[in-house]
């Protein structure tokens, strides 16, 4: 009776030991699956931004053993696109960011994801083809499933994990160098009150240094130029290394936003003062029944004058003699403009698919800018702007008139040179004529409307390389 007992206490004690344990192993691997989150994070492409990676907080050291690109699956849904499979490329442990580290164990592991040019699904921006014609960032969700154990620093299987959103925002890490968005107001006198936004990226050198403007197109106005106008067109590409070694000591980087489109002639009224894009407009940008539409003259030039004159004097280590303006489409519309309307502010001018119909250019105005240096950059199967009505004439006319340092790349097409993306038939990916702003981004050889291909400083010339060059003493004060 007596060894019963004992033997009951002790089955009692290991019995009570064994569940304890149960429950403290339990409780390990679920406080780490509740805990867990993830952060979403896109990068700019040519044909725009892209979620290619997912960081994963597991809120616990887990080890790369098994981790792979089958361990999890990933699902991936907006409010515009049900949920949708995304392929995992690679996994491996990180560090907060998505970086790579190369320790044993982290608390973070990376899912990098495919992307491509016509995978929508990966795209956190939206773009209204309706009332507003813009893009904005888009409410993702991701749904990731565990498929393959993992197993924590201390050797603890983890078969569980499910990741609920730290944020609903995507990080967009290639814009971390800009600054926030602030807004600049100006009172037109003809045109009324009128707001932009703006961000810029400050070049890291307190000598003497350049300025680079840079126009958005029609789908990046709005309210938030950062993300907006820098990842809608690899605007972020102004502030890397490539395009910033052109520049001695750098370039700052200015990116204004308009609440509505560069090309707006539309006199602000109590019908138009909240509109974003080209709400009220149909699709019809220009209104040519006035005779600011005829001619095409912007609600935004003498407001945007005003902008970059307080960033220069709140920025006193601009070189005045180094101003430069350009931008895409309704921004490349906007850069010849303003060249136009006064060619003494700036320096040169970089120009892509810009939609100022030449007939609305007056030869006086071709005259006025012709001693000035420019730029164009057109493909011949745009699309949305026919270069024969705006780019092809201009540049004709300008060299006509005696201009000396004008020159004008017309592209074929616009098509990937990466390597990376191809098309069904197996050749690099078509993108869409009018995008002819990748070769100046990417700062790709620009060759002259002959064909030929000049160098600068042993290289072949690029638009970035051609422009810092440029230097011509400006009127700003």
């Amino acid at each position: 009776m007596k060894l019963k007992k004992i033997f009951l206490v002790l089955l009692l004690f290991f019995s009570t030991l064994l569940g304890l344990q149960f429950v403290i192993n339990s409780n390990t691997v679920q406080a780490g699956v509740q805990n867990s989150n993830y952060q979403m994070i896109a990068h700019s492409y040519d044909w725009g931004p892209a979620i290619d990676q997912v960081v994963i907080n597991t809120d616990q050291a887990v080890k790369s053993k098994d981790l792979n690109d089958q361990t999890f699956t990933v699902n991936s849904s907006n409010p515009y696109i049900e949920s949708t499979p995304r392929e995992v490329t690679k996994a491996y442990l990180s560090d907060a960011q998505g970086k790579t580290v190369k320790s044993n164990s982290s608390n973070y592991l990376t899912l990098d994801l495919k992307v491509a040019p016509d995978l929508t699904i990966s795209d956190p921006f939206h773009y209204d083809n309706g009332a507003t014609k813009l893009n904005t960032q888009t409410k993702v969700q991701f749904q990731i499933t565990q498929q393959n154990p993992l197993y924590s620093s201390t050797n603890k299987k983890i078969s569980n994990f499910a990741p609920t959103p730290k944020s609903t925002d995507v990080s967009y890490p290639e814009t971390k160098d800009f600054s926030k968005n602030y807004s600049f107001n100006y009172n037109d006198k003809h045109f009324g009150s009128q707001t932009l936004q703006y961000t810029y990226y400050q070049a890291p050198t307190n000598n003497k240094h350049a300025l680079i403007i840079w126009l958005h197109g029609q789908g990046e106005g709005g309210s938030d130029p950062n993300p907006i106008s820098l990842e809608g067109n690899k605007v972020v590409a102004l502030s890397q290394n490539k395009i910033q070694s052109h520049f001695q000591n750098g370039a700052d980087v200015l990116v204004p936003q308009t609440r509505t489109f560069w090309l707006d002639t539309r006199i602000n009224s109590y019908a138009n003062q909240g509109a974003f894009g080209s709400e009220g407009m149909g699709d019809q940008l220009i209104d040519t029944s006035t005779y600011d539409g005829q001619i095409q003259r912007s609600r935004y030039e003498d407001s945007l004058t005003a902008l970059i004159q307080s960033y220069l004097t709140s920025h006193p280590n601009i070189d005045r003699s180094r101003i430069y303006i350009g931008g895409c489409s309704n921004g490349g519309y906007m850069a010849l403009r303003m060249m136009v309307k006064d060619p003494s502010k700036f320096s040169a001018a970089y120009i892509s698919s810009e939609a100022y119909m030449d007939k609305n250019i007056t030869d006086k105005q071709i005259d006025n800018i012709k001693d000035s240096s420019l730029w164009f950059i057109h493909a011949a199967n745009d699309p949305i702007v026919d270069p024969q009505q705006t780019t092809v004439p201009t540049y004709k006319r300008l060299l006509a008139a005696g201009a000396k340092d004008v020159h004008f790349t017309y592209l074929d097409d616009v098509h990937d040179q990466t390597g990376q993306f191809k098309g069904s038939d197996g050749q690099p990916y078509q993108y869409l004529g009018h995008y002819s702003w990748v070769n100046l981004l990417d700062d790709y050889a620009a060759p002259e409307f002959d064909g030929t291909q000049t160098q600068t400083n042993g290289a072949d010339t690029t638009m970035m390389s051609w422009l810092s060059t440029k230097t011509k003493t400006t009127t700003w004060k």
